[in-house]
């Protein structure tokens, strides 16, 4: 759709007149940044690439109170520019004003990278139908600028076989295989994710001989500096232990070192993480 059309469409709608070109552009970018949770809840047969016609209720409550809009121009909003939406890469930067609202209206949520089944030899994979069955979980994670913040991560389950797609890795037959490339948050154990620009400046510490114990604590010291509010009434604490620092630089080390030979990291899903590192080292 090309600038004349757009504005056309939204002209014709009585709802729409007196919107103004940020609350346009923040409404396009912010439900940009919303495509997984706007696929999520519909149908399991409806296509990847194609907008949903209608959005989830939880979506269409944040874009309204954040913007200030009724539900009703939400809606036809919308239904104008949900195909241009739909083109715009989910970008990991967001602006200012948008990511206060992000902090005000919702937790992160962190979601695999595929929304079908990858397994060739799978009836879902063949069909390419949606994997619909989701478990969600609370976690923490441990960013660089911003201290532990309370998030949730999604894992979703193929029906016909069985994979699970987490954040990092799919699990089958009791083995993990990891994504292919550098993820963005790294799962350092079953409820705690640092991020990656965290990872990267422990490595960088780690360089000029600061122990993983140090690193640790300096991130404490920091952790302290800041206001816990919203990690308060959150299920896991905000320490980050040695040993989580120590597999972060592990698992961090092993997934470029698979990257660079174009492979894919396999550990086994059970037993104990420091084992199953050590294994694949």
């Amino acid at each position: 759709m090309d600038v004349g059309h757009l504005f056309n469409a939204i002209k014709k709608q009585p709802s729409l007149a007196c919107i103004t070109y940020v609350d346009l552009a923040s409404f396009i970018r912010r439900a940009s940044l919303l495509k997984n949770d706007i696929l999520q809840p519909q149908p399991q047969r409806i296509s990847v690439s194609h907008a949903p016609d209608v959005l989830p209720d939880s979506v269409t409550t944040f874009l309204a109170t954040s913007l200030d809009m009724s539900s009703d121009t939400v809606d036809n909003l919308w239904y104008i520019v949900k195909d241009l939406v739909w083109e715009l890469p989910m970008s990991a930067e967001t602006s200012a004003e948008d990511e206060v609202a992000f902090k005000i209206h919702v937790e992160r949520t962190l979601y695999p990278p595929v929304k079908t089944c990858t397994n060739p030899d799978c009836t879902a994979w063949q069909h390419g139908t949606l994997l619909k069955k989701e478990e969600q979980r609370r976690i923490v994670v441990f960013t660089h600028s911003e201290g532990a913040k309370p998030a949730w991560t999604v894992h979703l389950k193929c029906r016909e076989c069985n994979t699970n797609y987490q954040f990092n890795y799919s699990v089958k037959d009791q083995f993990r295989t990891y994504y292919s490339g550098i993820p963005q948050h790294i799962q350092v154990s079953d409820h705690q994710f640092v991020e990656l620009n965290l990872a990267m400046h422990w490595m960088d510490l780690m360089q000029i001989a600061v122990s993983a114990t140090n690193c640790g604590h300096l991130y404490g010291i920091a952790q302290t500096r800041r206001t816990h509010d919203d990690a308060d009434h959150w299920q896991f604490g905000s320490v980050i232990t040695t040993e989580q620092v120590w597999d972060c630089f592990v698992i961090l080390a092993l997934l470029d070192d698979h990257q660079l030979r174009g492979e894919r990291l396999v550990v086994p899903h059970d037993g104990n993480q420091k084992n199953r590192l050590t294994e694949a080292m």
